[in-house]
């Protein structure tokens, strides 16, 4: 039983080099097959004989294909991070904004609302101190 505590590969970083290394260098192949085959079989149009390098577009396409997921795999670590930072802080505010501070699921709750531990407004519904004889927002009686 392998008992490390950091998931993933135990030599990621060299793994993740290599996938941006090759990924490129894969999909420059698979570039250089495609144009030939194109510029091949459509050269071959003005003449009588059938293009003869046509079965390099066939080639260059899959090439292409392993070339692009091994760069999007050596740099899926980098583009989710970024993802995470760009839209969390969005999601949070929408949490906060869309329960009154009390958060949805944990996320976006306020100190406010958390202390907040008393009764529910009949009126407005917000959640009151538990020592509150009104409401917070609207003034509306507890009692």
């Amino acid at each position: 039983m392998d008992d490390r505590t950091t998931p993933g590969l135990a030599n990621q970083s060299s793994v993740r080099t290599a996938f941006r290394v090759l990924g490129p260098v894969i999909l420059l192949v698979g570039l250089g097959f495609v144009v030939v085959g194109f510029v091949d079989f459509f050269g071959s149009m003005n003449s009588f004989q059938g293009p003869d390098k046509f079965w390099m577009l066939f080639v260059g396409l899959p090439v292409l294909f392993v070339g692009g997921a091994l760069t999007q795999a050596g740099y899926a670590g980098t583009a989710a991070r970024y993802v995470a930072g760009e839209t969390m802080p969005v999601v949070k505010d929408s949490a906060t904004y869309l329960s009154d501070g009390r958060g949805i699921a944990g996320i976006g709750r306020t100190e406010e609302a958390a202390a907040a531990t008393g009764p529910y407004c009949r009126q407005c519904g917000t959640r009151n101190d538990a020592d509150a004889r009104f409401c917070d927002s609207c003034g509306q009686s507890l009692a």
